[in-house]
């Protein structure tokens, strides 16, 4: 298997460069300050699946920090999404990870629906997660251009995913910290439900899961509806981010005053608007949708 190489000097200047102490990584990453003395020292080198998670505290970009010699199999795109084959049953259905772990060792191939799953999982087109399973199995397959339409963020199914095309496309620069949004989601929730760390661990990926209690917090921080989080839907989530940021700009424009504010004929045909739309949405249910 191809793994990322690792390199611990670049790691440590890095992190110097984003003036952090190895601590301080340390404690992001959940592992005692030795293990990143180590790791920079070329001691040890952090399992591959942990990766995602370093470069994203010290605003890396995996491949620059972590180059890959090779196209990725079955594992490696496991462990780019910063999971453990434990990890992943929520969306093999499955009780344990042997669908994973008989798949990436070769033995047998994932069921049509686990390819899906786990191609939205892990932020790939299914044919990447195809050619990555031939891999697995000792083919020889070339690297699959994945076919993205644009270079913004996708909505994926992990909560880190979903976090950051949120990011993308809503906050653009102006981004909460991660203390901010715990701050935000217990405030509004009424109950202490979230923590940095916690945030900060949902938002790398080391934490693929969370409560509903949780991510219902997490959903009020953001100022999205829950669904936005539970589901599974990939087009629940484009429309909920493309509300957002709808309103967003809508509040940004009504905040103006003067002469740029929006007049009430203008406001009216957009209230208007989005009342109709909601209703070929949402059909009769969309009388009971406050406006």
């Amino acid at each position: 298997m191809p793994d990322r190489v690792f390199d611990g000097s670049k790691l440590r200047d890095r992190r110097l460069a984003k003036r952090l102490s190895q601590a301080d990584l340390a404690a992001g990453l959940n592992v005692k300050t030795n293990a990143v003395y180590r790791w920079e020292n070329q001691l040890a080198t952090p399992p591959q699946e942990r990766l995602p998670a370093i470069a994203a505290m010290v605003e890396a970009e995996l491949d620059e920090l972590f180059p890959r010699l090779g196209p990725p199999n079955l594992a490696d795109l496991r462990c780019d999404a910063g999971m453990r084959q434990s990890d992943t049953t929520c969306y093999t259905n499955t009780a344990s990870p042997m669908p994973i772990r008989a798949a990436e060792q070769g033995r047998r191939a994932l069921s049509d629906e686990a390819v899906t799953a786990l191609a939205a999982a892990y932020n790939v087109t299914r044919a990447e997660l195809l050619a990555a399973q031939r891999r697995s199995f000792g083919h020889d397959v070339p690297a699959v251009r994945p076919e993205r339409t644009t270079s913004s963020p996708q909505v994926v199914s992990t909560i880190a995913g979903k976090i950051k095309y949120l990011q993308a496309e809503v906050y653009d620069e102006a981004v909460p910290s991660d203390a901010d949004l715990a701050s935000s989601g217990n405030r509004k929730s009424g109950r202490p439900l979230l923590t940095e760390e916690l945030v900060r661990d949902l938002r790398v990926g080391r934490l693929p899961t969370a409560p509903d209690d949780v991510l219902e917090a997490l959903a009020l921080a953001f100022d999205v509806p829950p669904v936005f989080f539970r589901s599974s839907d990939l087009e629940i989530g484009r429309l909920v981010v493309s509300a957002r940021a709808m309103r967003s700009q809508f509040t940004v424009m009504a905040a103006r005053g003067g002469e740029q504010k929006i007049p009430q004929e203008v406001q009216d045909e957009l209230r208007d608007f989005i009342s109709d739309t909601m209703a070929e949405i949402l059909g009769s249910d969309a009388d009971d949708v406050p406006t």
